[in-house]
């Protein structure tokens, strides 16, 4: 599917989103996670930064002339980014406020933006042990305790009633009332983008964000559920999330739907 990406950067990603878990793990294992409040009042911490370092550094021996986007360099100018035809979108720390809680839901995410579209990705949670990462092409797979597993696994839930994810640290007014036009549910709390990858392994089937996200946030896991065969759609209009067509970074309220999940259904 894609004219630039190579397969064979999926699995140096994997070792690159491993690399920068390593450098995180060494700050979550230390008393003083470095926390400090950034000008939009969000927290970043130590790891966020070493992450960031890691990454970028790596993917500049990889792809010296792709250019690199990460929430902790936000300072490209929209008239530069807005002719990239392909480029690293990655958050370094997914989840910062999981990481100071201690709670292990943080990722490491890496994407590859080509035209508007997230066609690769690797989220990988380094407390959990778990690489989830996928091309639009070639499929998904989740990397856990040694194995290597394709996904989608197979589906376990046989009562049809709809699994939905929600963020554990950004509760949204919005969701409760998308949440009674479902009827019967069950309900999941989880942090950062694992909620996409909930989805993509089989154990919940919607993920509806009725509420403030930004691109590096969703491009690594929405690559890894659309490998798998899932979908990530706007709310209003029912078109795939896209990226890099505004000059703000804010991504539209959307919602995720599990490859065996149809449409139709929800």
């Amino acid at each position: 599917m894609s004219q630039i990406f190579k397969q064979e950067w999926l699995a140096q990603l994997v070792d690159i989103a491993t690399e920068a878990g390593d450098a995180i793990m060494a700050i979550y294992a230390k008393d003083d996670l470095g926390v400090v409040t950034k000008a939009d009042d969000s927290p970043v911490t130590a790891a966020d930064l070493a992450s960031h370092r890691v990454i970028v550094e790596r993917l500049a021996q990889l792809t010296p002339n792709i250019p690199v986007m990460s929430e902790e360099s936000t300072d490209i100018d929209w008239q530069q980014r807005r002719h990239w035809q392909s480029y690293w979108l990655i958050d370094p720390l997914d989840g910062t406020k999981e990481f100071i809680k201690r709670n292990g839901e943080f990722t490491v995410n890496i994407a590859f933006i080509e035209g508007d579209r997230a066609i690769a990705g690797v989220v990988y949670a380094p407390v959990l042990d778990k690489c989830f990462y996928g091309e639009l092409s070639s499929g998904a797979w989740l990397k856990h305790a040694g194995d290597q597993i394709k996904l989608p696994k197979a589906d376990s839930n046989n009562s049809r009633i709809p699994r939905i994810v929600g963020s554990r640290s950004h509760a949204s007014p919005g969701l409760e009332a998308y949440l009674q036009e479902i009827g019967e549910y069950e309900i999941k709390s989880v942090g950062s983008s694992l909620k996409f990858c909930l989805l993509a392994e089989g154990k919940a089937e919607i993920y509806p964000r009725l509420g403030l996200t930004s691109e590096w946030d969703t491009a690594a896991a929405q690559a890894v559920l659309e490998s798998a065969g899932g979908r990530v759609l706007q709310y209003d209009t029912n078109i795939r999330l896209n990226y890099n067509q505004k000059s703000d970074i804010l991504n539209p309220y959307f919602i995720a739907y599990a490859p065996h999940w149809e449409l139709a259904e929800k």
